[in-house]
């Protein structure tokens, strides 16, 4: 019988800030930083490339990345942990 540790349970440290820096970069692609108002508005980032002018959609994407990221590593973090990589069976 396998004895499951706490860091099992909860993401590390460094899971949950890279998991915040993917999500802040992708908050900062997407966030629109300046526009112009014809009709549709087109909207630039603050890297000059067009984004969609509704903020929100720079939010949710950034949550979404960042959620994706940590759950992602946070899975690779326990695969390797409990010994269950099974490019190590090959």
């Amino acid at each position: 019988m396998q004895h499951t540790t706490m860091r099992s349970a909860r993401p590390s440290a460094r899971t949950s800030a890279l998991a915040l820096v993917a999500g802040f970069a992708v908050l900062l692609l997407l966030f629109p930083a300046s526009g112009i108002d014809p009709q549709p508005p087109v909207c630039y980032s603050m890297f000059g490339y067009v984004v969609p002018c509704d903020a929100w959609v720079a939010w949710a994407a950034g949550a979404a990345t960042a959620g994706l990221v940590g759950l992602a590593l946070w899975n690779n973090d326990r695969r390797n942990e409990h010994g269950d990589d099974t490019r190590a069976e090959e």
